[in-house]
C-alpha cells in the first residue's frame, strides 16, 4: 500500500503502484473471436490452406493434450521443471530493464512470487533445448503427432525453411517462456516476417491482435518500424486505452476489428506474420478473475517459422530491412543480417525439399548434386523462383510498406519503390521518433506528458521522449 504523507502527491509514484497492482477485469477476458476449431477436425490441408495461406490466427482446441509436458511422469509442474533444468541459467528481460538478467529456474519462481514491479523480468529463453534437452523431448515427438504441418523439416507443408541454414546458422527460432500472473508482453509484431504456434503449457493466456497494418490504440511506430512508441507496460495500456479498444471491435470494415482469445494449457495457437499482438498471462482456471494477487506461474512454448505461404514477404523482408533482422546479431555461428537474405537464398536452391529435415542441412551428404534434375529438385526450385517474383513485386502483407529512400535500407536484391499498393497505416514520411526524441526541442517534461496521453487526443508527433524496439 502506499504510505500517505499529507500535502504530497506524486501522479509519477501513484501511476506505477496502479500499473502494477490492477486487478483483472472480467470485461477484457470475456471476448472470443480468434477463430477456434478442435484437433480432431483439423488437417493439414485445412491448416494450410484456410489460416496460414489467408493468413489468419486459428486456436486450435487440444491440440496438445497428448505431449508428454502435459501428462504423465513428465508433466510440467514446478518440482519437475526444478528437477530438470538442474541448476542451469536462463534469460530473462522487461521493456523496462536495461540489460537482460540470468537466473536459475529456482531463484526465477522466487522472484515471481515477490515481485511488484509493473514490468516484471520476463523469463524467454531460446537456448533450453540446448541446456535441458529432457524438456525439448517432452514436446517435439507430441508436436509431430497432433500438428505435424508444424514439425520441423515437414516436406508436405514446405515448413520451418530457415532449417536449410542448420541450426547453427539460422537466426533464433524457438523460446521457453515463464512469467508470474500479470506479465506478459506488450505489443509487437513478430520478428522476421514469421508465423508463429504458442502452446501455454502452465496457466493461461490472454491474446489480444490486431490484423497487419492497423496499428493498435496507444501504439506509434515509425515510419520504417525502427521504433515503436507505447506504454512501457501492459497494465498501463489496459488502464489507458482499453475503451479505445472496445471501440474498435464496431469498426465498420470488419477486416480492420481486432481479434481476441484465451488460451488454456492444451491449446495451441497459431499466429501469423505481420499481425499485431498483446499476451496477458492470467493465472490458472480456480483464480479469482477480480482478484489482485499473483497466484501461479505462466509457462509456455513458442516457435517462429517460415513456409511457403510467408517465404516471399521474408525474402523482402532480408532484402529491404537488413536493420530489423533479429535473432542472429549476437551469435557469432549465426549468419549475419547482411548476409541472411542472400545464403538463405543459397541454401534453399541447394538441397531438395525431402532433406530439409529436423536437423537442418547438416553434412554433404545432404546435399543436391547440382548436375542432377530430380522432379523433387525441379519442384523446390520452382516454389524459391515463385516467391521470388512475388517478393520483388512487392509486400504480401500489409504489415510492411515500401518506404521513401530517406527511411529504407534496401539491398540489392530489391529495389524500394514509393506508392506501393497496399494500404497500410505505417506508410508516412518524416524523422523517427528516436530521431526526434534525440531533438534538442524534445524535454523531460514532454516525455512525461505524451507517454500519458489519452488515445483521443495522441498522435505520431506528439509522443517525443519514449520509444521501444522490438529488434
Amino acid at each position: 500500500e502506499p504510505i500517505p504523507v499529507d500535502g504530497i502527491y506524486s501522479d509519477t509514484f501513484f501511476r506505477s503502484f496502479l500499473c502494477r497492482s490492477f486487478a483483472l477485469q472480467p470485461s477484457w477476458l470475456a471476448t472470443h473471436t480468434v477463430p477456434a476449431l478442435h484437433r480432431d477436425i483439423v488437417t493439414t490441408e485445412l491448416f494450410l490452406k484456410e489460416y496460414e495461406e489467408r493468413n489468419m490466427p486459428l486456436l486450435i482446441k487440444g491440440a496438445s493434450k497428448g505431449w508428454p509436458a502435459l501428462q504423465g511422469s513428465r508433466e510440467w509442474n514446478t518440482d519437475y521443471l526444478l528437477n530438470a533444468t538442474d541448476g542451469k541459467t536462463f534469460r530473462a528481460t522487461s521493456g523496462a530493464a536495461p540489460l537482460p538478467a540470468q537466473f536459475t529456474l529456482a531463484d526465477y519462481v522466487n522472484y515471481c512470487a515477490s515481485s511488484t514491479e509493473e514490468a516484471p523480468l520476463y523469463l524467454f529463453d531460446r537456448t533450453f533445448a540446448t541446456k535441458c534437452p529432457q524438456l525439448l523431448a517432452d514436446f517435439d515427438t507430441g508436436l509431430k503427432e497432433s500438428c505435424g504441418w508444424w514439425s520441423r523439416g515437414n516436406a508436405e507443408a514446405g515448413h520451418d525453411l530457415f532449417s536449410v541454414l542448420g541450426e547453427r546458422g539460422r537466426p533464433d527460432y524457438q523460446w521457453l517462456i515463464i512469467g508470474p500472473k500479470r506479465s506478459g508482453s506488450c505489443f509487437h509484431i513478430d520478428p522476421n516476417c514469421t508465423h508463429a504456434w504458442n502452446a501455454p503449457i502452465i496457466g493461461r493466456k490472454r491474446w489480444i491482435f490486431y490484423p497487419p497494418g492497423v496499428t493498435p490504440p496507444g501504439v506509434f511506430p515509425s515510419p520504417s518500424g525502427d521504433d515503436v512508441c507505447m506504454p512501457i507496460s501492459i497494465g498501463e495500456w489496459f488502464l489507458t486505452f482499453w475503451n479505445a479498444h472496445v471501440e474498435r471491435r464496431a469498426d465498420p470494415d470488419v477486416s480492420r476489428r481486432p481479434l481476441e482469445c484465451t488460451a488454456c494449457p492444451g491449446d495451441v495457437l497459431f499466429v501469423p506474420h505481420g499481425w499485431w499482438h498483446m499476451v496477458l498471462n492470467i493465472g490458472d482456471e480456480d483464480d479469482g478473475v477480480g482478484e489482485a494477487d499473483d497466484r501461479g506461474v505462466s509457462v509456455a512454448l513458442t516457435r517462429n517459422y517460415v513456409s511457403a505461404s510467408n517465404l516471399s514477404d521474408v525474402l523482402r523482408f532480408l532484402d529491404t530491412r537488413v536493420s530489423q533482422i533479429s535473432g542472429c546479431r549476437d551469435r557469432e555461428d549465426a549468419v549475419t543480417p547482411e548476409e541472411l537474405g542472400r545464403e538463405f537464398r543459397k541454401a534453399l536452391l541447394s538441397v531438395d525439399k525431402d532433406t530439409v529435415n529436423e536437423e537442418g542441412v547438416d553434412g554433404e551428404e545432404k546435399k543436391c548434386d547440382e548436375s542432377q534434375d530430380s522432379p523433387d529438385k525441379r519442384k523446390w526450385a520452382g516454389l524459391v523462383e515463385k516467391c521470388e517474383k512475388r517478393a520483388k513485386e512487392g509486400w504480401e502483407c500489409d504489415a510492411w510498406a515500401d518506404l521513401s529512400p530517406a527511411h529504407s535500407n534496401c539491398g540489392a536484391n530489391i529495389s524500394c519503390e514509393n506508392g506501393s499498393s497496399g494500404t497500410n497505416d505505417q506508410r508516412k514520411n518524416g524523422s523517427s521518433i528516436l530521431a526526434r526524441a534525440k531533438q534538442p526541442s524534445s524535454t523531460t517534461e514532454d516525455v512525461a506528458v505524451n507517454v500519458s496521453s489519452s488515445v483521443g487526443a495522441a498522435s505520431l508527433s506528439s509522443f517525443g521522449g519514449f520509444s521501444f524496439s522490438f529488434l
